[in-house]
């Protein structure tokens, strides 16, 4: 966990303040002439930077390798980003060293002051603690936008008016290295400071979004238990909860149908009696009711293998469960199969009228 801003921030003044005086060398000046030349592409309107559109995106991405650059070139020290160690996988992809690895997205979510999130139709909210880090992110984005369009202005003067301007006051004096220095120190310190908490506080709601997907591959591996050790009450307890968080899965996930969640785990228990009653009659006249039950049964194996495969990698599942194109299209058999059989197969009646008539059909 990082330390506190204001502790951070002076001991990463102090260490700058060694060699962040003096004037610009020829190096150093021509990486920031190239930092102002790339403000000069951002789009900023009423004091908000656009990270929305193509443009403004690409902008801000050049901007921040930019201000990468100027600082390695001013030999700035980088903020400690020891916290990545306890990333999660995906984001520990995004920054895989403690290097600065400025990213558009953590700048757009400080950007667009809009700390609600929601994910499979669920609210979350980041906490006051990130919003007010988001805040003070913008200040010194803000601050490093300010030094350059000053130091571009004072560049832009004649010589002689260059020379008046120094002296007539500390806010039109010439913009030299410690300004840079103490700007993108700072700027780098805020950064740090709010990537920590804003990322960790969406690995926590990533968490939580796939809270029923771990919670079904947890229930997928008692079922799988019991079968190798006969327990019937354990096991349909198991399953009952299973097929709980198969239709709620169902419910948030899949866009394609209906999402419906009262499909119930009576009709896995129908789908089971029937394949039993259609072995012991030999099958005779009862192809229909035999399919129907096996596409139930198939379904839910599945989904079962399904649970299995990721319950050792749930990191890799996208949290927005609509987003799995696997998960998704097991939903939709799921689904269809089980829709059916809530109609017929829980029916005895209704499902032996429908072999009635599938034998009557074939047999024309």
């Amino acid at each position: 966990v990082p330390a506190s801003s204001a502790s951070q921030s002076s001991a990463m003044f102090r260490r700058f303040c060694v060699s962040g005086v003096g004037p610009l060398s020829s190096a150093e000046h021509a990486v920031v002439h190239e930092l102002a030349e790339s403000r000069g592409q951002l789009l900023i309107e009423d004091g908000i930077t656009d990270v929305k559109s193509e443009a403004g995106y690409t902008a801000c991405a050049t901007f921040l390798n930019s201000i990468d650059k100027a600082s390695r070139a001013l030999n700035l020290q980088v903020a400690p980003r020891g916290y990545r160690a306890k990333f999660s996988a995906n984001y520990r992809a995004l920054f895989p060293d403690n290097n600065r690895h400025y990213r558009v997205d953590v700048l757009e979510a400080s950007v667009d002051q809009q700390f609600a999130i929601w994910v499979n139709g669920e609210k979350f909210e980041l906490s006051a603690e990130a919003i007010e880090l988001a805040q003070g992110l913008q200040r010194a984005w803000n601050d490093v936008v300010v030094v350059l369009d000053r130091w571009q202005a004072g560049n832009q003067l004649p010589v002689d008016a260059r020379a008046c301007s120094v002296g007539a006051n500390n806010t039109d004096r010439k913009i030299g290295r410690s300004d840079f220095a103490g700007t993108l120190v700072a700027f780098d310190v805020a950064w740090s400071e709010f990537e920590y908490r804003y990322i960790s506080e969406l690995i926590a709601i990533e968490e939580q979004a796939r809270q029923v997907v771990m919670n079904a591959a947890l229930f997928e591996s008692q079922v799988q238990d019991s079968e190798l050790e006969p327990m019937a009450s354990a096991s349909a307890e198991a399953e009952r909860e299973l097929v709980r968080c198969i239709a709620k899965l169902n419910s948030v996930a899949n866009f394609k149908r209906k999402g419906r969640d009262d499909l119930a785990y009576d009709i896995l228990e129908s789908a089971r009696v029937v394949l039993r009653q259609v072995q012991q009659d030999g099958g005779h006249g009862k192809e229909a009711a035999r399919i129907l039950a096996g596409d139930i049964m198939d379904s839910y194996k599945a989904m079962r293998t399904y649970f299995r495969k990721v319950g050792t990698c749930l990191d890799h599942v996208d949290p927005h469960l609509c987003n799995n194109s696997g998960l998704v299209s097991r939903l939709v058999d799921w689904e269809r199969s089980w829709e059916v059989g809530a109609r017929y197969v829980r029916s005895a009646p209704l499902l032996d009228a429908v072999c009635d008539l599938v034998a009557e059909i074939r047999a024309a």
